[in-house]
């Protein structure tokens, strides 16, 4: 008598594994065949590799066991091929990347509309994406740029706003001609000599939006061989409708709240006897101020004169604002026209013959100028500053004399050495100084004055000279020259700092160069 014995389920599903796709019948109609070897995927799945006898014929069999539902199984010649190539590509990484993305577009439902990608597509463009990441590592990027000026263009009109808040909100009763009124000294006590029946609704100086908004807005730098005075970033307004004059400074307090502060309170002002006009507010022109102005700083008041620089303003603005007031067009005199000509004639001689060692005489130029600060007489000056001219840039007698003439002229007589050195070599272009500009600050985010050697030698992403080509170069190498200058405070001034961009600037006529020069530098 046999026992009944129950299979397990485990057995069950064996057997049921074991069925080939001719047992389960045919496939019925409306029901697409299934292919399963479109289905493998080489990261995830592992593919059992298949034994071959001497002829190159399957020793296990057919592989029927791995279809499923109504599907008819693979043909083993095409799972050979295929398990081929998955051996294949894994020798190879560039191969296994063209199998998967091959594997993925037969997997694809629209793969048959779409034309099929050849390998050397494939790899070209890989390449393509490896190279754009190395050209992004050495150029910023454009649309990030962009960005940026469109964030400096939001504080400016930001930073305009409050300034005209702050000038329509001085109000009419607070104006100092309030106490010009006519009120008898002896029938009223002091303290009510002005009460509300004589305040006037309107004075002379009350001002309205109309009226301020006739005014060209410029921004300006201050010259200064001093890092904190060099980069505060100025905005100025000239008012056309009485000529008054006024610079406010917009600092930034926290990440993205900027404020507008006093710097020059708003008035006339003379340059050479006369009251500035609209046409002295030009780019590049210079700004001339007596140094006894409530909002400026103690640094700024100990000097004589305080000179601003204006790098940029609206030129559409500005011939609107002259065709309006029908202000006729100031032509230069002779004896200005001369003075510019010798000027620029002695600059393009002496630039030319620093070709080459541009840079180290700056900074040796430089380092003899603050020497010469700590001299009071004035007569010593001027022949200490001659002979270092003459045998720094070997400038002539006679041109030493033309230049110094021109500048004392330009100062009304307070001549000062940096003044006088900017007269013989030149400066670098505005464009230019922008960016020069935003180096220091990344440099010095605090405006100290001066840069920490470890932070130049972090930032810093130029080429190392090797000691060979430092030894025939004339010029230094910057890394050379900040750790020769700060070997002892570890520390670079500003002033050290400028000298060495500004011989660099001699060395590198073209603009757009120059710039591309210190943003890949620095990674501005």
């Amino acid at each position: 008598m046999k026992a009944n014995v129950k299979s397990s389920p485990l057995e069950k599903s064996v057997q049921q594994t074991t069925i080939t796709g001719a047992d389960r019948g045919p496939r019925p109609e409306g029901v697409p065949a299934l292919k399963l070897e479109t289905l493998q995927d080489t990261e995830e799945e592992h593919f059992p590799k298949i034994p071959k006898d001497a002829a190159g014929k399957n020793v296990s069999g057919d592989l029927t066991g791995l279809s499923m539902s109504w599907g008819s199984p693979a043909s083993t010649q095409s799972k050979q091929c295929f398990v081929t190539e998955m051996k294949d590509s894994a020798v190879d990484n560039g191969e296994s990347l063209q199998l998967s993305y091959r594997v993925q577009t037969q997997r694809s439902p629209l793969s048959s509309h779409k034309p099929n990608l050849d390998s050397s597509h494939f790899t070209c463009k890989i390449t393509a994406q490896h190279n754009y990441s190395q050209t992004n590592t050495v150029r910023p990027n454009n649309k990030m740029r962009d960005a940026e000026e469109l964030t400096e263009d939001r504080k400016l009109q930001a930073v305009i706003e409050q300034v005209m808040v702050d000038q329509l909100s001085r109000a009419v009763i607070s104006d100092p001609e309030q106490n010009a009124v006519s009120v008898s000294p002896t029938s009223v006590p002091l303290r009510y000599r002005r009460t509300l029946h004589h305040t006037k609704v309107k004075t002379r100086m009350s001002l309205t939006e109309n009226i301020l908004s006739n005014k060209l807005c410029f921004q300006a730098r201050i010259l200064s061989r001093c890092g904190r005075e060099a980069s505060r970033k100025l905005i100025g307004f000239f008012f056309t409708c009485d000529q008054t004059l006024t610079v406010y400074e917009y600092r930034n307090f926290g990440k993205n709240r900027w404020n507008a502060l006093p710097f020059i309170t708003r008035g006339v002002y003379l340059n050479r006897g006369r009251p500035y006009c609209l046409q002295d507010i030009s780019q590049g022109a210079e700004l001339r101020f007596c140094t006894d102005g409530p909002h400026l700083p103690q640094s700024l008041r100990q000097q004589p004169c305080l000179t601003l620089r204006v790098t940029d303003l609206d030129d559409t603005a500005k011939r609107a604002l002259l065709t309006q007031s029908g202000e006729t067009l100031h032509h230069l005199s002779e004896e200005e026209i001369s003075d510019r000509n010798t000027l620029k004639e002695i600059q393009g001689a002496v630039r030319d013959r620093l070709k080459g060692h541009a840079v180290r005489t700056q900074i040796n130029l430089g380092r003899e100028l603050q020497t010469l600060h700590l001299k009071s007489d004035s007569i010593q000056q001027k022949e200490l500053l001659r002979r270092s001219l003459m045998e720094q840039l070997c400038l002539t007698q006679q041109d030493f004399e033309a230049v110094w003439r021109i500048v004392s002229r330009r100062a009304e007589g307070r001549v000062h050495p940096d003044d006088v050195m900017r007269a013989v070599t030149g400066e670098m272009s505005e464009n230019r100084k922008a960016i020069f500009l935003k180096v220091y600050v990344k440099l010095d985010p605090n405006k100290t004055g001066s840069i920490f050697l470890s932070d130049a030698e972090k930032f810093y992403r130029g080429k190392q000279e090797s000691d060979a080509a430092l030894e025939a170069s004339l010029n230094p190498d910057f890394l050379a020259f900040v750790r020769e200058a700060g070997k002892v405070t570890k520390t670079v001034s500003y002033a050290e700092f400028e000298d060495y961009y500004e011989g660099l600037s001699i060395e590198i006529p073209d603009d757009e160069e120059y710039i591309n020069n210190l943003r890949a530098t620095w990674s501005i």
